[in-house]
């Protein structure tokens, strides 16, 4: 389970209950980096407390969306998954906006308007034209067995069916009711079981107490979980007993800190951005290195040079071993959150192509340390324009410092 990504995902606006519990379940299999997830369809819906073909329809969902993406597909045996990795910024962006502003439809999708936009109409005069008898002869008036207008069109609702559908405090009971069913109508471990009494509770409650409930059932299971409790309790029981007061609001929790996947924009900023500020106080070389240092030469300088990268850099070579060892990212503090605008308009360098091959030049010249094996990831990210465009970053750069000229890395 990736203890990082959890609170983002606690925090992101699904939409419906079931897509947020599959999205928990994907996040409890991944790695900090929003990788390696091999997720068995039956094993999320056990834990979604949904059907397979709801587990299917939500991943189908997520892809399109592009909250995942399919790493490698899994062969046809029973026991072959498929591979996933998730997009760490969309998720970002759900806490942020919500999964209708965020994975909404969009003409890209192929959304366009449907229907006639036009309805032609013929210019002749419509209506009799003549004196001929009609079709229907022409009654006498007065009838009263029918009324001319229907008493409630449906165009204008009357006013009384509107008082009917509100409550005293003017809110509208069926909505109140639709937001009572979507909390209950999947409760972990309850399906077949009469949710009437607890929707009754739910109908009861004032507006505030509502909202709280349905805002912290999440961190509620997850409370639950933590302590290890096999069984959550019926739907009735948690809004009857007010078991939510039990969690801190996620609203009052601190925001989760951004974690920046390996060679991604923001990764590759603050490794930049750590190699700027230059380098630390550097131990005293000793030994046979101090000896080669001494004679100074080609290769003492070599040697100084690899002195000062495997001293001077020390967060730099942090990164490098999280990437190395555990294929894991990094994570950005508040103080850092200038590298995510900062890094916005960074271009995508392939590992193999000649722009790549002018920043590893550009960094041996400047004495800092080169980027880890990528391993099988083929694409970099650095700043628009080649190593002429480290100006400009310089300048962001500057802009986040904390006042004493040093970086805000």
């Amino acid at each position: 389970m990736s203890a990082f990504l959890l609170g983002i995902g606690f925090r992101a606006d699904m939409g419906t209950c079931v897509r947020k519990l599959v999205l928990l379940k994907l996040i409890d299999a991944c790695e900090d980096d929003g990788s390696r997830i091999f997720p068995a369809i039956a094993t999320v819906a056990r834990a979604a407390q949904c059907s397979t073909r709801q587990v299917q329809r939500e991943l189908k969902a997520f892809l399109e969306a592009g909250l995942i993406r399919l790493v490698r597909e899994g062969g046809k045996g029973r026991r072959s998954t498929n591979e996933y990795a998730l997009d760490l910024d969309l998720l970002q962006r759900l806490g942020k906006e919500g999964w209708s502003a965020v994975c909404g439809g969009s003409a890209a999708k192929g959304d366009t308007d449907k229907g006639d936009t036009v309805s032609p109409l013929e210019d002749e005069v419509k209506g009799d034209t003549d004196d001929t008898d009609r079709v229907t002869p022409e009654t006498p008036k007065g009838d009263k067995l029918s009324h001319p207008t229907p008493p409630d069109s449906s165009i204008d609702p009357s006013r009384e069916r509107a008082r009917e559908r509100a409550d005293g405090n003017g809110e509208d009971r069926k909505k109140i009711k639709a937001d009572g069913w979507a909390l209950l109508k999947n409760w972990p471990q309850f399906d077949g079981m009469p949710k009437d009494p607890a929707l009754a509770i739910w109908m009861g409650l004032p507006a505030d107490e509502r909202a709280t409930a349905r805002r912290r059932f999440l961190p509620w299971l997850e409370l639950l979980r933590k302590q290890g409790k096999s069984r959550v309790p019926a739907p009735s029981t948690y809004l009857r007993e007010k078991l939510w007061q039990a969690v801190a609001d996620p609203a009052d929790a601190p925001p989760a800190p951004l974690v920046a996947a390996p060679f991604g924009k923001v990764w590759t900023a603050r490794w930049i951005g750590l190699c700027l500020a230059g380098p630390g106080p550097l131990p005293e070389p000793r030994g046979f290195v101090a000896q080669l240092i001494a004679q100074g030469g080609e290769l003492g300088e070599r040697e100084k040079l690899a002195h000062r990268m495997r001293y001077g850099f020390p967060a730099v070579n942090r990164m490098a071993e999280a990437v190395t060892s555990r294929r894991a990212g990094c994570t950005i503090g508040p103080d850092e959150a200038w590298l995510e605008a900062a890094s916005a308009a960074f271009e995508r360098v392939h590992a193999r192509s000649d722009i790549a091959a002018a920043w590893e030049a550009e960094f041996a010249r400047r004495g800092w340390p080169w980027l880890p094996d990528p391993g099988g990831h083929e694409w970099f990210y650095f700043p628009a324009g080649g190593p002429d465009g480290l100006g400009e970053f310089e300048k962001a750069m500057r802009g986040g410092d904390d006042g004493d000229g040093q970086a805000a890395a």
